[in-house]
């Protein structure tokens, strides 16, 4: 048998319905693990998807997930912001616990990943926690936008922001959010097994952001891992990174899974 792909719906925690894939092992699972996708990427993204299917071909079951307002969820993803989709990852780690059993891996790409940092803190059965490609925090993203005055004001509250040639639609709450989250804090505090995964030249987020996640993550037990310099933010090239990515994990769980 091979592995399935089962479409997952489970609660937000704000009323709304999140939709998900688990990429499911033949037989029984070694664990579960949830995936978070980048920033307007889909649970379909190459890199949720090839990474997850890797981890599913290898015994560990992983939801992926569409964020609030994003894929096939329900909402709108122009009010979310950066305190939802913590809420909706550790929702998505709650509905697993209650319908299948805790993760232990919570993985995140791109603004994900920054997420990621926050909402362990939230999940004590998460035992590895990893970073793909992420921004060090939500702050040096908006940095970012505005001094590429890629960010827009469309008049009353609402802003758009060109996010890789795309228009994307938020609110003037969804910059505020951002703003005063505490996300070098968080990192500082993370007491689990931590891999801060970057690709070398990454033109969307550079890999320097991946050297001040480690170098916050004073309390965790940590690995920068650096992959191919062939690699590319959204894994769209290549099928080996996310391969790389899923085996690293592998690896570690194979000795420490608990």
């Amino acid at each position: 048998m091979s592995r399935t792909s089962i479409k997952y719906k489970f609660d937000n925690g704000r009323g709304q319905k999140l939709a998900g894939i688990i990429d499911m092992p033949a037989g029984t699972p070694d664990f579960f693990g949830v995936f978070g996708p980048c920033f307007t990427c889909p649970k379909e993204s190459h890199a949720a998807a090839k990474v997850c299917r890797h981890m599913a071909d290898n015994g560990v079951a992983m939801l992926r997930i569409d964020v609030t307002g994003q894929g096939e969820s329900e909402g709108v993803f122009a009010t979310e912001n950066f305190t939802t989709r913590v809420q909706d990852i550790v929702a998505a780690s709650a509905a697993l616990t209650r319908d299948y059993q805790a993760p232990k891996l919570l993985v995140g790409h791109s603004i994900s990943g920054t997420a990621s940092l926050a909402a362990v803190k939230y999940l004590p059965e998460i035992q590895a926690v990893a970073t793909i490609g992420s921004p060090r925090d939500p702050a040096s993203i908006i940095e970012k936008f505005r001094r590429q005055n890629l960010i827009t004001d469309k008049g009353g509250d609402d802003m758009e922001i060109l996010v890789i040639n795309h228009r994307v639609a938020f609110k003037k709450s969804f910059i505020d959010d951002m703003l005063a989250q505490r996300v070098a804090e968080d990192t500082a505090a993370i007491d689990r097994k931590l891999f801060v995964f970057h690709a070398p030249h990454d033109a969307i987020v550079t890999a320097d952001n991946a050297q001040d996640i480690y170098d916050r993550a004073i309390s965790a037990d940590r690995e920068l891992v650096m992959l191919d310099p062939a690699a590319t933010h959204l894994f769209e090239n290549r099928k080996e990174d996310a391969a790389y990515v899923a085996d690293t994990l592998l690896d570690w769980f194979r000795t420490h899974l608990k």
